[in-house]
């Protein structure tokens, strides 16, 4: 995997500049519209181009960065997409959400009970909440793959087969989810000090863009990691038919033999030990050919002169009684 790479190929593109400011505003947009939950539309687009984005790498297409002019199919895309992490997540919400309530209805209620049980409920609640978010990185590689492949959500919801992809790629899959992390960590950093340098107005910018590097930087590894597990052609087992035995379930019948009688040739029309014709040479058999064919008219002459009845013969008297 080339992960230098990831941080530098959309620079590559004649258009990145053109297509990086549509993700950055597009970002903006939504974080502003957030609120009223308008925002989340674009949120969904985005997703939805980062699939493309994965797909464009897992198949080694160029320009890498798509273009922004499938923006309803986008939409489509990202919202399938959302639907499966929700479902990857709620693990996440089933663990930390009910253990952080009960923390803070401990902390705030129950006078008589000392504040540090309901902040041990709340640290509890954010380890765990920890936990699972690491074991949803690990396994958010393996899902949005396979989701890549026919962007239909049953695909991202293949539990087992997922889970056996991820345990057959571990390595690769524990490094990309670890270089996430740490390019979100120090992209983010970097893009929020920039902003604060330009006044805090350049940080309208900044976030926005440092944020679409990230999600560029992700998708890049998701594409090189399927590329390196076999899903150019299609994952190996992740939604593949189970192998079924060709010879269950039928009998082959047995092939009658017919037998074969040898035919034997007379001696006279084949014997293997005769001596072959010598060649005869065309003119002589032409010579030999001649006489026969001047012959021929005389004795139909003949034939004709012995069938007909001489003319000057004279009818035979019947003789007296």
């Amino acid at each position: 995997m080339d992960i230098g790479r990831a941080l530098t190929y959309f620079s590559e593109d004649e258009r990145w500049v053109e297509k990086t400011a549509i993700g950055t505003g597009l970002l903006l947009i939504s974080s502003l519209l957030l609120v009223a939950l308008i925002g989340v539309l674009g949120y969904f687009i985005l997703f939805g181009y980062l699939v493309r984005l994965l797909q464009n790498v897992r198949d080694d297409a160029h320009p890498v960065l798509p273009e922004w002019d499938r923006w309803g199919d986008d939409l489509v895309r990202g919202v399938k997409l959302a639907c499966v992490y929700v479902v990857w997540a709620l693990p996440i919400l089933l663990v930390s959400v009910p253990m952080f309530i009960i923390g803070v209805v401990v902390t705030e209620n129950f006078q008589y009970v000392d504040e540090d049980v309901g902040m041990i409920f709340i640290l509890c609640s954010l380890c765990l909440q920890f936990l699972v978010g690491m074991a949803f990185l690990v396994f958010q590689p393996g899902f949005t793959i396979a989701f890549a492949r026919n962007e239909t959500i049953s695909e991202g919801l293949q539990v087992s087969e997922i889970w056996d992809w991820t345990r057959d790629n571990i390595g690769n899959v524990a490094i990309v989810a670890i270089l996430t992390v740490i390019a979100s960590m120090i992209i983010t950093t970097v893009g929020s000090i920039v902003g604060l340098i330009l006044c805090v107005i350049g940080a309208v910018v900044t976030v926005p863009l440092s944020q679409l590097i990230i999600y560029y930087f992700q998708s890049h590894l998701y594409g090189q990691l399927a590329r390196v597990s076999g899903e150019g052609t299609g994952m190996s087992h992740v939604g593949a038919m189970p192998e079924m035995d060709l010879d269950a379930g039928w009998t082959a019948e047995p092939v009658e033999e017919t037998e074969v009688s040898a035919e034997i040739v007379p001696p006279e029309v084949f014997d293997p030990q005769a001596e072959p014709e010598p060649p005869v040479d065309p003119e002589i058999a032409v010579e030999q050919e001649a006489p026969e064919e001047s012959e021929e008219p005389d004795e139909e002459i003949q034939s004709e002169e012995n069938g007909r009845p001489e003319e000057d013969e004279p009818p035979s008297e019947p003789k007296g009684q």
